[in-house]
């Protein structure tokens, strides 16, 4: 996963900004909701730089994200994204129809109200009616952002339907890298879905949710690898007092246990294939250790039995799901504290 991702605390400074300034300071704008000239320029923006414009800059875009951050959490399920997805998008184009047949049956200036966007407009002009009428839409999307991620930029917004199609063929995205380990978990927090290795990253928002949860922090255990490291010094030191067969399975079995359970055979097959040195781990940290184990138990290695160790993490892996460790379960949830 390409790293680089914003803070938690970055992201809400900079949705904020967008929030105080598009929103409440400039009245809503840039306004691109209801397809107007600026629509299409920042469009074509979008095909650069994909949708950081709903992500970052536009106020209602940002207003929701916000909301989201409160507290979200998702569960990763094929079945579910499958279905999810497909009624998403037939939901968001029945609505792009129906704004499309308003506008053209109305105009532009007839329809405002029905745009939230234009509820921060209200607080210019109060006693305007039909911006009270946006600004009730507005509440009411913000208060749904706290149940469902985004629902008016994924279900009904006009620009955000264009826009994810525009942006499958962005060329900034959130991509992987050599170094993923495949643990799922990026495909866990994505409230969009779209996480999957092949995904075009068309409904990708740039939340950055995927790049905070990376495995390579999400699953490794910065103070569990200490602890081995300190095992190994310490085996090291007294190597002809131990029992060489016994400390190898010991080193073993406490890397498996680093990783997330509905993976632990997959991850040890690219454990094994390090420790017969057919191919590099791919998380540093664990190579590290790989290579003082294959300095410290060279014969011991080549002794090892694949079948003994599966069936070992078969018959454990019920009960680890069932005692995550506090580090990792803080992080499931994503939201303030």
């Amino acid at each position: 996963m390409h790293k680089g991702a914003l803070t938690k605390r970055k992201k809400i400074v900079l949705l904020s900004i967008s929030v105080i300034s598009s929103g409440i300071i400039f009245g809503g704008f840039p306004n691109v909701i209801l397809l107007t000239g600026l629509t299409f320029l920042i469009l074509g923006l979008t095909l650069i730089f994909g949708r950081i414009f709903c992500g970052y800059v536009c106020p209602l875009g940002a207003a929701q994200e916000l909301t989201s951050m409160v507290r979200f959490k998702t569960t990763f399920d094929q079945e579910r994204i499958l279905k999810k997805k497909n009624y998403a998008v037939t939901v968001r184009w029945i609505f792009f129809g129906v704004i499309a047949a308003l506008l053209f049956i109305y105009g532009l200036d007839n329809i405002l109200f029905v745009n939230p966007a234009s509820g921060f407009l209200f607080l210019w002009f109060p006693m305007n009616l039909f911006f009270l009428i946006a600004l009730i839409l507005l509440i009411t999307v913000i208060m749904v952002s706290f149940f469902v991620y985004r629902p008016f930029c994924r279900y009904i917004c006009p620009f955000g339907a264009l826009a994810s199609l525009v942006s499958k063929i962005s060329r900034y995205k959130v991509n992987r890298t050599e170094s993923c380990t495949d643990c799922g978990i990026c495909e866990k927090v994505c409230p969009t879905l779209v996480c999957s290795r092949n995904n075009n990253k068309g409904e990708c928002y740039l939340c950055s949710r995927c790049l905070d949860f990376c495995s390579n922090e999400m699953f490794i255990n910065p103070r569990k690898i200490s602890q081995i490291n300190q095992y190994l010094n310490a085996i090291t030191l007294n190597l002809d007092m131990v029992s060489r067969e016994k400390s190898l399975e010991k080193n073993v079995k406490s890397i498996i246990r680093l990783f997330t359970p509905n993976k632990h055979v997959h991850r040890f097959n690219d454990l094994m294939n390090a420790l017969e040195d057919r191919k590099k781990f791919p998380v540093e940290s664990i190579q590290k250790i790989v290579t003082r184990l294959r300095e410290i138990f060279p014969d011991e290695i080549n002794g090892i039995v694949r079948t003994k160790y599966k069936k070992w993490i078969r018959q454990n892996e019920s009960r680890w799901k069932e005692y995550i460790d506090p580090y990792l379960q803080d992080k499931i949830i994503y939201g303030w504290k």
